[in-house]
């Protein structure tokens, strides 16, 4: 007999490697049939990968139609009726409902420009955030101070022109602009704002700081609108100044924009 919470603990294990997977439950049952509703299994990589619907040819064409709705790249929930007769390879002469959904996970990314202070402390919390975290700055790594952790939660590219980069990363980062030069944020940001499809776009700094960029950005003809979807300064609270601080403050607001996506059923996965 399935242990009743065995398959949350395997679809966690699936969702930690990144594993696209569809589950197929029995919900309905008419006549004789091999399994009970309540009954399900994992689907991953063409193959059955926890579980059973009762086994024969009935759970192989679920593995089929299960590995088809995979192959569609797409969260998908359906539920498709199977008649128990010899055409289906089963002689039980009843009829079962399967219900199918997939689950194609992706890690949410925080893209971070610049590796400074505040830019390793958020790094640093990784873990918390659920996601992963990319630093990308245009110095060496000898050039970064302070200097970066030789163990680290998140990853760092150095390159020679960062700017590049946002016509790349994935459109559904949470995007967030701290570089050693005011010049370089602001080209940064610019391009980030043209682009328009980043869910946040965050750039560290004070109320000045953001007053000079939005007249600039509006010389360069970007609307009101488009400079209200700008996060400035950033973080959910305005306590202290210190890099951890900020770091935590603003992890609390990615945080936040990540749960009011997942509400709206934005998937991390969809992207240009």
């Amino acid at each position: 007999m399935q242990d009743s919470q065995e398959w949350i603990e395997r679809l966690s294990d699936l969702r930690g490697q990144g594993r696209p997977c569809a589950v197929v439950v029995v919900t309905g049952i008419r006549g004789s049939a091999p399994r009970e509703a309540g009954a399900r299994m994992i689907v991953a990589g063409g193959r059955l990968e926890w579980g059973t619907i009762g086994g024969g040819n009935l759970e192989q064409l679920a593995i089929d139609h299960a590995t088809a709705l995979l192959g569609e790249g797409r969260r998908v929930s359906e539920s498709v009726v199977y008649p128990l007769s010899e055409k289906a390879g089963q002689c039980c002469g009843g009829e079962v409902t399967l219900f199918f959904e997939t689950f194609h996970w992706s890690e949410r990314r925080v893209v971070v420009f610049g590796a400074g202070h505040v830019a390793q402390a958020i790094g640093g919390l990784a873990p918390y955030l659920g996601a992963k975290v990319q630093l990308i700055d245009g110095r060496s790594e000898g050039e970064i101070q302070p200097p970066l952790p030789v163990q680290r939660e998140f990853e760092v590219l150095f390159i020679d022109a960062p700017e590049a980069e946002v016509d790349v990363i994935p459109a559904s980062s949470l995007v967030l602009v701290m570089t050693h030069s005011h010049a370089l944020d602001l080209e940064i940001l610019a391009r980030a704002m043209k682009r328009g499809v980043f869910p946040y776009l965050g750039l560290i700094g004070s109320e000045r700081k953001w007053g000079r960029f939005k007249q600039r950005l509006s010389q360069r003809g970007f609307t009101d609108e488009e400079l209200a979807r700008v996060r400035c300064p950033i973080g959910a609270a305005r306590t202290s100044k210190e890099p951890r601080a900020i770091a935590i403050s603003t992890a609390a607001e990615l945080l936040e924009v990540a749960a009011r996506l997942a509400l709206e059923g934005v998937d991390s996965q969809i992207d240009e």
